[in-house]
């Protein structure tokens, strides 16, 4: 009997539900950010959700409920070489900055040229709530403005510089980590030094870069009436970031932000024979291998490639390599390379002992989930960033590709095996998972809260819409700096009188006694 109710409550329950037109706009051609999102509008859609994607990417075996806007048939991403990797940050972060937001630019071109959405600007089709794609580019954000339904703004990478002011957080080099630089929680001066500097120049880059640019191009599509692209960002109902704070806390951020880390992962599947032969036959464990996709291994120096086969060859542990470049001569017996390799499915497995990565933010996740050390050499972007965050948490240590060698490797590697590293990574990972709700849940709670209450102004960061020098408390600071300027000086002036009067007495009173002494002399004298 109990069986048969609860089929029939999940059979009937849905149709209680609330059921909410919801628009999708991910304009970016980068797949791992596609990866990052597509869990979510399925469930969404599975949960009898009315919704529309735009993307670049078909959503395979896509529920009833679901639509795509598609915005191309083919995706040419044409990645990174190693050559590319700038080791010094005050020349890499803004030219970094640069290439993103002129992605940015691209995808924004592509998002609006598309027919089916300009159909949509033209006639204005009703949404609940919108989610955005936000990183590189606020184009999407004003698309989904002019819609006029309260938007999420959706952040496939931590919480970028430029960010900072739109939700109200005031940067201070001193405990605000920046995703771009390998600084972690605790920077010493010029650490400090640097990252100001390069929050600065990092914020100006991309109001120039993006928002200006974009926004000079969307006035044809969206009117002369457009607001500024920050002001519209400043509007978002909320900001999903791809981050928790078990590993990226400890800075004050409001209300609105929500941690969604980990939203892509899904359970451990099986892993091929192949593989999980190489790994239970290891004896001495394994170590995974993956530099990410973003740069292409083709493109590896020849010194660096051997610095790599040189710490193999002395290592007794098994090596699985995701290795997407040509035959590797000489390659040691104890590797194995592929073109692709199940991750996390390999990450899941007991025997996998640590993982050298660039610390890209899936790579990262999925390291932290697994409760994995990790061995990081950063290359670009976020990847500093995410470096710092898991050296910060005790489970990593950071190899830079400038000072790349066998001897350095080896140490990072034998340290990352220490049982006292292997624990920690494992006491991440718990913690990592202790929250209340499910990462997917909670983007599903807080996307229908948007939705069921028309945005979330509860939620807003009052400092937003303060002046610069009211968040500062300059103007407080000025007016007690000048009530004391005028106190001192009062109480100057009542001193300076007290003095001159005593002063003036004193005189008097020697006067008097020379007077004295003069009479007493010339009565004397007579």
């Amino acid at each position: 009997m109990i069986k048969y109710t609860v089929l029939v409550f999940y059979i009937v329950a849905p149709l209680f539900v609330s059921s909410y037109k919801i628009l999708g706009i991910f304009p970016s051609l980068d797949r791992n950010n596609h990866l990052t999102h597509r869990g979510l509008f399925r469930e969404l859609a599975n949960r009898n959700h009315d919704v529309t994607l735009i993307t670049h990417f078909q959503l395979a075996d896509a529920p009833a409920t679901f639509k795509h806007i598609l915005l191309s048939d083919t995706h040419v991403y044409k990645g990174l070489s190693f050559e590319s990797v700038i080791p010094n940050e005050i020349s890499r972060v803004p030219f970094e900055t640069l290439i993103s937001t002129k992605s940015g630019n691209d995808d924004c071109k592509v998002l609006m040229n598309n027919h089916q959405v300009l159909h949509m600007i033209r006639t204005r089709p009703k949404f609940d709530v919108i989610l955005v794609e936000s990183y590189n580019s606020d184009c999407g954000i004003a698309l989904a403005a002019n819609l006029s339904a309260p938007y999420i703004a959706f952040n496939p990478q931590p919480v970028h510089p430029w960010q900072y002011n739109r939700l109200g957080i005031n940067f201070n080099s001193a405990f605000v980590p920046q995703s771009v630089l390998p600084y972690g929680k605790q920077p010493w001066f010029f650490d400090r030094l640097r990252s100001y500097i390069l929050y600065h120049i990092t914020n100006w880059v991309y109001y120039i870069g993006s928002q200006v640019t974009d926004h000079v191009y969307l006035y044809k599509y969206l009117g002369d009436n457009l607001p500024s692209l920050e002001s519209i960002a400043s509007n978002a109902s909320l900001l999903f970031v791809n981050t928790h704070q078990s590993v990226y806390g400890g800075v004050t951020r409001p209300d609105n932000v929500v941690d969604i880390g980990g939203i892509h992962v899904r359970s451990p599947k099986l892993l091929p024979t192949e593989i999980e032969r190489f790994i239970n036959e290891a004896e001495y464990g394994v170590i995974y291998v993956n530099l990410g996709s973003t740069v292409k291994d083709s493109t590896m120096p020849m010194e660096k490639l051997n610095e790599f086969l040189s710490t193999f060859r002395k290592l007794p542990l098994r090596i699985l390599w995701k290795w997407d470049g040509g035959v590797i001569e000489n390659l040691p017996r104890n590797v194995m390379t592929m073109r692709w390799l199940p991750q996390y499915d390999i990450l899941k497995h007991d025997n996998v002992k640590v993982f050298i990565s660039h610390a890209g933010i899936l790579s990262t996740i999925e390291a932290i989930d697994s409760g994995v050390p990790v061995v990081a050499i950063p290359l670009f972007g976020d990847q500093y960033g995410n470096a710092a965050a898991m050296v910060d948490a005790g489970m990593a240590t950071i190899v830079p590709y400038s000072d790349l060698t066998k001897s350095l490797l080896i140490d990072a590697i034998n340290e990352a095996l220490d049982s006292t590293w292997q624990q920690r990574a494992k006491l991440v990972s718990r913690i990592w998972h202790d929250r209340p709700m499910s990462p997917m849940e909670s983007a599903i709670y807080w996307t229908e809260y948007v939705a069921r209450y028309h945005g979330a102004p509860n939620l807003d960061t009052t400092s937003v819409k303060v002046p610069w020098y009211q968040q500062l408390q300059l103007d407080v600071l000025a007016f007690v700096i000048l009530v004391l300027y005028i106190l001192a000086y009062v109480i100057y002036k009542i001193l300076s009188v007290l003095c001159f009067c005593c002063c003036q007495s004193s005189t008097a009173s020697q006067n008097a006694f020379t007077e004295d002494k003069r009479k007493e002399r010339r009565v004397k004298f007579e």
